[in-house]
C-alpha cells in the first residue's frame, strides 16, 4: 500500500474509532497504528513519544484499546500531514 494511501486508510480508521468511541462501541482495525508505525520503521518507544504517549499505552492503542480523543485528533494531523516530526514532542 502507498504511504499516501495508508495515510488516508489510517485517517478513515482514526475517525471511525472517534465515532465508536462516541457510540461505546470498540475499535474496529487497530493495526493501522502498528501499520503506520511500522511504515516508519520505528520503536513504540520512539513513534508514540512524540505525540505524548508512553510505549506501553502505544502497544495498547495498537492491540485494541481506545485512543483518547487528544492523541486521535494529533495522529489524525500528522497522518494528513498538518503536523510533522518537529511540530510533536520527541
Amino acid at each position: 500500500m502507498g504511504n499516501e494511501m495508508m495515510c488516508e486508510a489510517l485517517a478513515a480508521e482514526i475517525e471511525a474509532q472517534h465515532a465508536a468511541q462516541v457510540l461505546g462501541r470498540k475499535r474496529s482495525a487497530p493495526n493501522e497504528l502498528r501499520r503506520l508505525r511500522m511504515a516508519k520503521r520505528e520503536s513504540q518507544e520512539k513513534f508514540w513519544s512524540r505525540f505524548g504517549v508512553t510505549q506501553s499505552s502505544g502497544s495498547r492503542f495498537e492491540t485494541g484499546l481506545s485512543v483518547p480523543p487528544p492523541v486521535a485528533i494529533l495522529l489524525r494531523l500528522y497522518v494528513n500531514g498538518r503536523l510533522s516530526d518537529g511540530d510533536l514532542l520527541e
